[in-house]
């Protein structure tokens, strides 16, 4: 089962430890066993040493299962690099925590909508003659089920491609999604093998120009990172 990734922080320097990936080569333990000590609870006391020392530290990891991030309240890659690991361990422990298809949907997209203060996420299955709704977070969609061909989804899985919207009053093709709703981005999730469009993530944003490359970028990763949602 998935576990957790466990995130340490200090103002200078933030190190995060991916059990999953974790080869236990002991590397750290031996390079700095002041702040490498697995007989505490909490093992890693990024305090404990120079930011520049546990920073050298952790780039000797062998497996990538420590990171670290400096300055993440001042360096907005830095955050963003940590935001995205942890959002993506979030949707590795949706689809692990649960046997129940909808409870994972909207695990899924509870994640993403946090990660990004997105108003509303959902995931929606493309079917034959229409797509549905598998789950969301936020206002429940006006159209739980619609036809293939229909809205933004309908002209992403086309056409194949992420369709944004930052102002949905402005393209003809919309269909509303909530009447709060004045951004919207689709990302169709394509399989890699068949190139069939299996599904899409509508994210949506009660703010106009509410999307940009930052947010495309970010949603069509995790397209890739949940495909297994369709495919297993």
């Amino acid at each position: 089962m998935t576990k957790r990734l466990q995130v340490y922080e200090t103002p200078d320097i933030t190190v995060s430890f991916d059990p999953n990936v974790c080869r236990h080569s002991g590397v750290c333990l031996r390079t700095l066993p002041a702040v490498f000590d697995v007989r505490r609870t909490r093992w890693v006391d990024v305090a404990a040493d120079d930011p520049h020392e546990v920073a050298a530290a952790v780039q000797k990891c062998p497996s990538g299962a420590l990171q670290f991030y400096p300055n993440t309240a001042r360096n907005h890659v830095a955050a963003e690099q940590l935001a995205r690991r942890v959002l993506f361990n979030h949707l590795a422990l949706a689809r692990t925590q649960s046997d129940d298809r909808t409870e994972i949907a909207n695990a899924i997209c509870k994640a993403i909508a946090r990660a990004r203060a997105y108003d509303f996420v959902a995931l929606y299955d493309a079917r034959e003659s229409e797509f549905a709704v598998a789950g969301w977070s936020g206002d429940a969609p006006v159209h739980a089920r619609f036809a293939i061909e229909q809205g933004l989804c309908g002209a992403a899985a086309r056409e194949r491609t992420t369709l944004m919207v930052n102002d949905v009053a402005a393209d003809t093709r919309y269909l509303t999604t909530s009447e709060a709703t004045r951004s919207e981005m689709i990302v169709p999730v394509i399989d890699p093998v068949t190139r069939d469009v299996l599904g899409t993530i509508d994210v949506a944003s009660h703010r106009t120009h509410a999307f940009g490359t930052e947010d495309r970028e970010l949603i069509e990763d995790c397209a890739r990172e949940i495909i297994a949602f369709w495919t297993e």
